[in-house]
């Protein structure tokens, strides 16, 4: 009974640990092979998404006329501020939640359906490597991914993003 027990637990083991580093698809130091999972919070839904993107902002860049006489002057100046989407993969799954949260933005309650959510970046240990924190965010689109059957992409739009660690 103690060599079955073993043995299931060595196959259980071996599965999940192929298929963790089978579902990560990014590199956090460019060539170390470490792979980064995605822990999502937004509104009452939690889910593990296996690819995020998009994580960031960006000012746009205003172009003025330094000295009015002199129109080959020119300086930048910080224009508006624009958080970029969030866009997250994950394999499908029975859950309705991400549906459910776009059908309240697609029915015009997008008020209601904007929260704030964070995000966890963690390592194939399972060791929190970085966290987000977004305001207002909502699913801007839902993707069931036609060249990779299967997989769900969310993109998520928000007001602000801000790097927690």
């Amino acid at each position: 009974m103690k060599t079955t027990s073993r043995c299931i637990s060595i196959v259980l083991g071996t599965l999940m640990a192929s298929s963790a580093s089978a579902a990560a698809t990014q590199d956090v130091a460019g060539d170390s092979g470490v792979s980064v999972y995605y822990e999502f919070n937004a509104g009452g839904i939690s889910t593990y998404f296996t690819d995020c993107k998009g994580i960031g902002s960006q000012n746009e860049v205003e172009r003025v006329r330094g000295n009015p006489r002199e129109e080959s002057v020119t300086s930048t100046i910080v224009g508006r501020l624009l958080v970029k989407n969030l866009t997250c993969s994950r394999g499908l799954t029975k859950s309705m939640d991400f549906w459910n949260w776009r059908q309240q933005v697609v029915s015009g309650r997008s008020g209601r359906a904007r929260v704030d959510a964070t995000l966890i970046a963690y390592d194939q240990t399972m060791t929190p490597i970085a966290e987000w924190s977004f305001s207002r965010v909502w699913p801007a689109s839902i993707d069931f991914n036609e060249t990779t059957p299967g997989k769900e992409t969310i993109v998520f739009a928000a007001d602000q993003v801000q790097r927690l660690r």
